[in-house]
């Protein structure tokens, strides 16, 4: 058949360009050609005959459960009936007489009438009933779909001692109910999209009509609808990197969190959520570098040990950054460090350079990581035990490593991972990479220019147009630097970033 050698874009754009005909017939043949039914085993399509009507039905296999469609044929019957007893034959009526019947008399709650076949097309591929009524150019939906889920489980990332333990799951319905649990007011908005031409994903827009931006709003919606590619297969990465327009710069310009209260806090301080079907996180937009380094935890403690615990992991993503880097510098000039810095000196010379010996750390560390996430769990002990055996004694013993660069690159691992956020995490290893090569060769005057290229990169990203060092660059204080250092007590919080623009600037009042 000719359909089946188009693209998806091509059929899209059929689907647009043919109406739906009054003759079922013709839009079974149509149906059938473009989506190859008799050859695609999941997609059912089942005729029905209720007394002198004709109909059509198709549906998604694995997207329903049959004692609901069971129920839907029999309502569907009992419904045909009695729209027979109000219009007998001998007065006749109208096939769109009877589509309005059923879309006002089925007991189930989401049933709508479709005009157009790109519609239909896509709501067949999305998972609801679609039927078609002989002498009607118009077909009925009637969303009885139950998608393959998993259970609402603990974050994996974002965990607290305290707290909400329940997290995003890979079903966009659910987590947008989730949201609304949280923030039951009536100007929350959801937007809904398809992006993919294949992939006909769907994705949410999530804002505050009265607090966000219109302008930051208007211009997501736009990156959104301008996506232009085949599949998002990768979820919500690849949408945060097309709509981001990312290239080499390994900085997020967005935070992911699998957890409902953390994207429903950014919704009232005027941010944008993006909520990807398939995906088990929610993208929030746009986001600071400071932003990045906020956890739950400190949410579900005391403000003065909300307060210490920021401190805490500002202070760790500093180190892991830095560490390395002063490390070399100490050992390039030793006879200068005053003797209280004696423990950053090597005790001894080995035939490796010693930043070629960090940049070994570094990479042994990642591989035990990898290691680790790609062994079974029975064998995960194991493998922990080998590298134990590995980078310990054995890489010392031999001169491959030193002791005091296992127990900096060591201590720097432990503080990368401080933070919850996972991509800025990687981000820094990015950046010590940069310092430990450009310190490995020029030493003290290495160093310098690292970090100042570093700051510049910083200096240099925007998130949707965001500075991402606000707000340290432009410098702001209150509402902005105050509350970075400080998690102030819940009841004196009443402003929103204003670099977001917010429309309502204070919480309250």
């Amino acid at each position: 058949m000719e359909g089946y050698g188009l693209s998806m874009t091509t059929a899209m754009e059929r689907a647009e360009q043919t109406p739906i005909s009054s003759r079922m017939s013709e839009n079974v043949e149509f149906v059938h050609e473009l989506l190859g039914i008799g050859t695609t085993w999941d997609i059912i399509q089942k005729p029905f005959h209720y007394d002198h009507v004709h109909m059509t039905t198709y549906i998604m296999n694995g997207f329903f459960m049959t004692t609901h469609v069971l129920l839907l044929m029999q309502n569907f019957e009992q419904t045909v009936e009695a729209f027979a007893k109000e219009y007998p034959a001998d007065k006749g009526y109208t096939a769109h007489e009877l589509m309005e019947y059923l879309n006002t008399h089925l007991p189930f709650v989401q049933v709508q009438v479709l005009d157009k076949m790109s519609d239909v097309i896509r709501f067949i591929l999305s998972g609801p009933m679609v039927t078609f009524i002989e002498g009607c150019n118009q077909a009925l939906l009637v969303d009885t779909r139950v998608y393959p889920m998993r259970s609402i489980s603990n974050p994996q990332v974002e965990r607290v001692i305290r707290g909400p333990a329940d997290s995003f799951t890979e079903t966009m319905l659910l987590n947008c109910a989730m949201i609304r649990r949280r923030l039951r007011d009536p100007r929350l908005r959801i937007e809904l999209m398809q992006i993919g031409a294949r992939s006909q994903t769907d994705v949410s827009l999530l804002y505050l009509q009265d607090v966000t931006s219109e302008q930051l709003v208007d211009d997501i919606r736009a990156r959104l609808k301008g996506i232009r590619v085949d599949s998002l297969a990768m979820a919500d990465q690849a949408v945060a990197e097309l709509i981001g327009k990312v290239r080499w710069n390994p900085y997020p310009i967005v935070r992911y969190t699998e957890r409902p209260d953390v994207a429903t806090t950014a919704l009232l301080d005027g941010h944008v959520l993006i909520v990807v079907d398939t995906s088990p996180e929610v993208i929030i937009a746009p986001v600071t570098f400071f932003q990045h380094l906020q956890h739950p935890q400190e949410y579900h403690s005391y403000p003065m040990i909300g307060t210490y615990l920021r401190w805490v992991i500002l202070l760790s993503v500093l180190m892991s950054v830095f560490l390395p880097g002063v490390f070399l510098v100490v050992n390039a000039h030793p006879t200068a460090m005053p003797r209280r810095l004696s423990f950053f000196i090597a005790s001894r010379d080995d035939p490796l350079p010693l930043f070629v010996e960090l940049l070994v750390a570094e990479l042994a560390l990642d591989i035990l990581r990898l290691a680790v996430i790609n062994t079974p769990s029975t064998l995960a002990s194991a493998v922990g035990i080998v590298a134990a055996m590995l980078f310990g004694d054995f890489s010392t013993h031999i001169h491959l490593l030193q002791p005091e660069v296992l127990v900096y690159m060591g201590f720097v691992m432990i503080a990368q991972f401080a933070t919850s956020s996972f991509e800025l995490a990687t981000a820094n290893q990015m950046a010590r990479f940069w310092i430990i090569v450009w310190t490995g060769f020029f030493r003290g005057w290495g160093f310098a220019i690292a970090c100042i290229t570093w700051f510049l990169l910083l200096y240099r990203t925007r998130s949707f147009g965001i500075p991402y060092l606000w707000p340290l660059i432009p410098f702001q204080w209150r509402n902005g630097l105050r509350e970075i250092l400080f998690r102030r007590p819940t009841a004196v919080e009443s402003g929103r970033p204003p670099i977001f623009q917010p429309k309502i600037v204070r919480r309250k009042g």
